[in-house]
């Protein structure tokens, strides 16, 4: 993951300037990046691919950890629907 992964909610300076104060959740901002990218990968690829290319983008996290967090809702769910 590089680059803001929050760009439609925060600019570039502030995301990179909160997160060098160490004012992001990493754990949070990572998996709204999963969510969003497996939403992006769904349309040309089946599930199961889909959780191995993440995997591989992620490669501390299992195949098992990657589909958990894919499915599982959180705080940022009525972000996306804004």
């Amino acid at each position: 993951m590089r680059g803001n992964p929050l760009q439609d909610f925060i600019p570039d300076e502030l995301f990179f300037r909160l997160k060098s104060k160490g004012f992001l959740n990493e754990r949070a901002v990572r998996d709204y990046y999963m969510k969003q990218r497996f939403e992006n990968l769904k349309k040309s690829h089946p599930p199961k691919r889909i959780f191995s290319i993440l995997q591989e983008e992620f490669p501390y996290l299992s195949v098992d950890t990657v589909r958990k967090i894919i499915y599982s809702r959180n705080g940022f769910q009525f972000l996306a629907e804004l």
